[in-house]
């Protein structure tokens, strides 16, 4: 079974988006920041990491920085609804450090379930 970890700090949004890729078949780790336990004790099974950028603590792009540089070449997916700068801003940057695939807030969920299986195969 394919393990995603999703990184997201609006609990109804992780909590739908983990709910849509469990129906999918996938197995999800749920991460409340970048800096969250969870990541850590789910990196050496996970298939695919799906996260937010503006998240507390410790930011997405901190997070993918960081995944780039333990495991250059786990598929990374990056949300963004943006803040005061344009979420395309942050996706942007996002896309400049290797990321698999980019979403703006809003967006369907199919879409990031199809990014999801074509970043595991």
């Amino acid at each position: 079974m394919t393990c995603v970890i999703m990184a997201e700090d609006e609990d109804d949004v992780r909590y739908a988006l983990s709910l849509a890729l469990r129906k999918s078949g996938f197995e999800v780790i749920e991460a409340k920041n970048g800096k969250d336990n969870t990541i850590e004790q789910g990196l050496a099974s996970a298939d695919v990491v799906v996260t937010d950028i503006l998240m507390p603590d410790r930011d997405g792009i901190e997070l993918i920085v960081d995944l780039r540089a333990r495991a250059p070449d786990l598929p990374v997916i990056a949300i963004s609804g943006g803040g005061r700068v344009s979420g395309a801003d942050y996706l942007e940057t996002a896309e400049a450090l290797g990321v698999f695939a980019t979403f703006q807030k809003p967006f369907d969920e199919n879409d990031l379930i199809a990014a999801v299986r074509a970043a595991a195969a």
